[in-house]
């Protein structure tokens, strides 16, 4: 009887062995011309968005020097707050926390947002936040808000939420932010801060905020519980 002709088995490939690599099609005008279009892009992007940001680079500084000094203050009467940035990525320190200095590799002026948060119990969700924006005009704006929780609620479908509120500190073109006004902006919050911290009561400061500064944003937010 004749044999018959054996199938020829697919090959398998073998465990470590490199796969085989399909060969691409060669380019044709539209690749080649997309290509040189997207670098044209790129290239003017980069152009139109070459800010100055020296002068955003000092408010930052003085922000973030600011910030942390209040932070070692509240310290003091054993209230933990955060910083962000970290302390760790902008400052060197020969002595912690008090005796630091400013990093020099740190970019000061690529900092969009800063803020102070604070993390003693029954406190989540109080942070003072300042920022950069861009107005639909097209131009900057620094803006610093305090945010608080106003309390929990449970929705069905979502679960326990924290009901944020806002307080707009300050709000003012970049080019326009003085420091001066920013510190008496921030010693008002900060003492308000720090004393219902010592009345371990935050009822005081929220109204403080609610009666002094033009309303922000409400929202409601995850509450981790």
């Amino acid at each position: 009887m004749p044999r018959r002709a054996s199938r020829k088995l697919a090959e398998v490939p073998v465990p470590g062995e490199p796969e085989s690599v399909t060969e691409h099609l060669a380019e044709d005008d539209f690749v080649t011309s997309l290509k040189s279009e997207l670098a044209r892009t790129q290239k003017a992007a980069g152009e139109n968005t070459g800010e100055d940001l020296t002068h955003r680079a000092e408010l930052n500084k003085r922000l973030l020097q600011d910030l942390w000094e209040v932070h070692n203050q509240f310290e003091e009467v054993s209230v933990h707050l955060t910083i962000d940035p970290s302390q760790t990525l902008f400052a060197t320190f020969v002595e912690y926390p008090t005796k630091w200095t400013f990093r020099d590799a740190f970019d000061f002026g690529a900092v969009k947002t800063i803020e102070l948060a604070d993390r003693a119990a029954g406190w989540v969700g109080f942070t003072l936040r300042f920022w950069y924006y861009r107005t639909p005009e097209g131009g900057n704006h620094l803006r610093g808000i305090f945010e608080w929780c106003e309390g929990e609620s449970y929705h069905r479908y979502s679960g326990w939420m924290r009901m944020m509120s806002q307080a707009v500190l300050y709000d003012a073109p970049e080019d326009d932010a003085k420091i001066s006004e920013l510190h008496r902006i921030l010693k008002d919050v900060v003492v308000n801060w720090y004393g219902a911290h010592l009345a371990r009561t935050p009822e005081k400061f929220t109204t403080h905020l609610k009666e002094k500064y033009p309303k922000g944003a409400s929202y409601a937010k995850e509450s981790y519980r």
